[in-house]
């Protein structure tokens, strides 16, 4: 489900809405009117020309955006004395991606791309330009960045692809009433934190994660005569699930090698796998299995809403999920937490919504003054809504964040600051970035999630040497 399955939510769950990367509607606080990305503070030359905004690749093309996405453009085109003109072109999602290309092959790329996410650059291998010479160019202030966003959005050989805009680190997400019925405190906020003086890893995730696991008649995975088959409260669940963002959770890495074509299972992948799979099937079971997790008990996939899972690998994108109105929420107090380590190795699968400029461009200059300055309209940041890259941003944006959710959940106070530790360890590289054969290599290591889910009993290193040999095939035939 990647990227979709992440940002699916419930339109009426928060007042103000958000338009998700997907391009389906979501809600969520609105960002502070204050500007989102630094200006150059000097410009060597003066760039003039026509430059074409594309946008349709990712978000953009809701009424409300496009409005906001025309008001800037007209107000830039003459308000600004800079020789600059922009002209929009605005197309549906749904076939944005075609579009683009074909206008690429055609000589007749446009000039800057976005708002897009990391994995909506795949299928345009090389077509980008490395803003790097732009941003020393320009004397572009990055400070006010994390430099762990500034790297993610690093793609190799490609160079710097974009600039952080919009982020949405990955976290634990957890349920304090259960926590409080078992009698464990809070989970740990900061990286390095230990909890109940364990290292915070994923191996102690999962020992807290069986002991708030509870079969119909009250026992736990430890317990005689505990019944794996009547759970009916999990200790932790990976809602909407991807394979490679899971495995991220343990460290960054990739299904193909440095070469760009030969297929590889990164041992920390193959070490995320194994622990998934034990615990879904294992002695200690404390992780839905796929026919538990599409129940109408765990709310058909919706886990973190059922008020049975103690906790959750999430991203702020869901929370709008958990329940609608205070009187409906079988969720009543939560909390989130920082990521487990994994081998003295935090991580974060982090999605990151960015703009770029096409190689092709005839005036990379005006291209990127045009960029910073879509970049640094509050207007445009409002619409496209998520939680701002830029630090000095973050605050507002969370106060307000917990102005909306104040009438679901009375008296809730959550721990943004996690979202401030999570930025600073994004897995590197994007579990979104680019493979030979896509489409099929996602259908690949989809197919192998499903069997995780579905089938005790796998011989798991030899289910990911198969998938390795798949996915060579699928990076051969492309």
């Amino acid at each position: 489900m990647g990227r979709t399955g992440v940002r699916l939510a419930t339109l009426t769950a928060i007042p103000v809405l958000l338009l998700s990367a997907c391009n389906s509607t979501v809600a969520t606080p609105t960002p502070p009117a204050a500007t989102a990305s630094p200006t150059p503070s000097a410009t060597p030359s003066a760039p003039r020309g026509t430059i074409r905004w594309f946008v349709g690749l990712d978000q953009g093309t809701q009424p409300a955006q496009v409005a906001a996405e025309k008001a800037f453009v007209a107000s830039y085109n003459s308000v600004n004395r800079d020789g600059i003109t922009i002209n929009l072109e605005i197309v549906p999602t749904t076939t944005a991606s075609d579009v683009l290309k074909k206008e690429m092959a055609a000589g007749n790329a446009p000039d800057i791309v976005g708002p897009l996410g990391v994995g909506d650059l795949n299928g345009f291998e090389g077509l980008f330009l490395d803003l790097g010479p732009q941003i020393q160019k320009s004397n572009l202030d990055l400070t006010g960045f994390d430099p762990a966003l500034v790297k993610l959005l690093q793609q190799g050989d490609q160079g710097q692809i974009g600039l952080p805009y919009l982020i949405f680190p990955g976290y634990i997400w957890y349920d304090k009433d259960i926590f409080a019925k078992a009698k464990l405190p809070p989970l740990p906020t900061r990286v390095g934190e230990t909890y109940q003086g364990q290292t915070w890893d994923w191996n102690e995730l999962a020992k807290i994660g069986a002991q708030l696991t509870v079969d119909k008649l009250g026992k736990k995975p430890s317990d005689v005569g505990f019944d794996p088959k009547s759970i009916v409260t999990y200790g932790l669940d990976f809602q909407w699930n991807d394979l490679r963002r899971m495995a991220s959770c343990f460290g960054g890495g990739s299904f193909v090698g440095s070469d760009g074509k030969t297929a590889q299972i990164p041992a920390v992948w193959a070490d995320a796998v194994n622990w998934y799979y034990a615990g879904i099937w294992g002695s200690n079971p404390f992780i839905p299995n796929g026919l538990a997790e599409a129940s109408a008990l765990l709310g058909q996939g919706n886990a973190q809403s059922s008020g049975l899972v103690a906790m959750n690998v999430a991203w702020a994108t869901s929370i709008p999920s958990i329940a609608a109105d205070a009187k409906t929420a079988k969720v009543k107090d939560w909390d989130i937490a920082v990521m487990p380590s994994w081998k003295g190795t935090t991580t974060s699968p982090t999605y990151a919504d960015t703009f770029a400029i096409t190689k092709a461009s005839s005036n990379h200059d005006a291209a990127f003054k045009v960029m910073v300055a879509i970049m640094a309209d509050p207007t445009l940041l409002k619409g496209y809504g998520g939680e701002p890259a830029k630090t000095a941003d973050q605050q507002a944006y969370f106060d307000n964040f917990d102005q909306n959710l104040a009438p679901i959940f009375p008296g809730i106070k959550v721990t943004w600051s996690v979202l401030g530790e999570m930025q600073k360890y994004p897995a590197i590289p994007s579990f979104e970035a680019n493979m030979p054969a896509y489409a099929q290599a996602q259908a690949d290591y989809g197919a192998l999630l499903a069997r995780l889910q579905t089938t005790p009993g796998l011989d798991v290193v030899a289910e990911l040497t198969k998938l390795q040999a798949k996915l060579q095939a699928d990076f051969d035939s492309a």
